[in-house]
């Protein structure tokens, strides 16, 4: 295959993939007409429209499908052997910035960077804790750590480990208080809330066997980040839904109780830990092995839950 046609076909892949000539020519650094005149000069090589443009919209043919099925295949493989071969030829150095939650960071991630750098001594890593999204290019970070499942197109992401939440309280709380012994008896308690639920009518969901239960709850203090929440339970103030890999010590050391351990917590909870990066055409080294290592450590640790 002539040298042409195979930087043709790695345009077209990044077209296809995105359905969009803008966006694919932004990753790969040309022009949007350059991008569109490689296209068609495949799709002339090979005697078939792999395209269906219109003045809003791209699609593939039945062409252009196959040969993004085959051509995806082709280019991760021969990715993933120069990848390798390249990692084998050193060991990764220099700054790994990382931006997380405070819950995430404090509770899941530090604990394991002592372990991650004497694995990786020629690294370097600095954790930055703020519930804010942000802009990693714009702000010089390499990757973040969130707790979320709303993650933009734009965006490379990776699941590090999944979340289970948990109804906890402290026992000083429930001192003298009947425990919740179904989702009903909620509305008798004192909740702690997240800023971001419903203000007017915030509803707890929470499933079972029997199906799942909706209970309006009523609570006086409301966090944005899990971090003020665990602190606001230890200390009397009520019924909360934490991320187990929060509070499973503590429940386990008896600093909390846990509620309701038979129902699965529901809404808008996040189901993963993700590590995100904006995309670009080649993961940094020092990228790829964090996101390996904490996947394997979370996955062996196994977090509470």
């Amino acid at each position: 295959m002539r040298r042409q046609m195979l930087e043709n076909l790695f345009v077209f892949t990044h077209v296809a993939e995105a359905l969009s000539f803008t966006l694919a020519a932004a990753r790969l650094g040309l022009s949007k007409s350059a991008a569109s005149t490689k296209v068609k000069a495949l799709e002339v090589d090979l005697g078939v429209q792999l395209l269906n443009r219109s003045t809003r919209s791209l699609s593939l043919t039945d062409a252009g499908r196959t040969l993004l099925a085959e051509s995806a295949r082709v280019m991760a493989d021969a990715d993933d052997a120069m990848t390798g071969l390249k990692d084998r030829a050193h060991q990764p150095t220099g700054h790994l910035r990382i931006a997380s939650s405070a819950g995430i960071g404090a509770s899941l991630i530090a604990p394991l960077i002592p372990a991650f750098l004497d694995r990786y001594p020629g690294l370097a890593v600095e954790l930055s804790l703020s519930q804010d999204v942000v802009d990693l290019a714009a702000n010089g970070f390499d990757i973040a750590l969130r707790m979320s499942d709303l993650i933009r197109d734009t965006d490379t992401i990776w699941q590090l480990c999944p979340v289970a939440w948990w109804l906890v309280a402290s026992p000083s709380y429930l001192a003298g208080k009947p425990h919740p012994a179904r989702p009903a008896d909620l509305v008798d308690h004192r909740c702690i809330l997240y800023s971001w639920e419903n203000q007017q009518k915030p509803t707890w969901r929470l499933r079972s066997d029997q199906g799942i239960d909706a209970v309006a709850v009523g609570g006086a203090f409301r966090a944005n980040g899990a971090e003020a929440i665990l602190q606001a339970t230890l200390n009397a103030g009520g019924i909360s839904i934490l991320p187990s890999f929060m509070c499973g010590q503590l429940v386990a050391s008896g600093a909390l109780v846990r509620l309701l351990e038979h129902h699965v917590v529901e809404g808008r909870y996040a189901t993963h830990v993700n590590a995100v990066r904006p995309w670009t055409p080649r993961v940094p080294h020092t990228v790829r092995v964090f996101v390996e290592y904490m996947r394997q450590a979370l996955t062996s640790s196994r977090p509470h839950g």
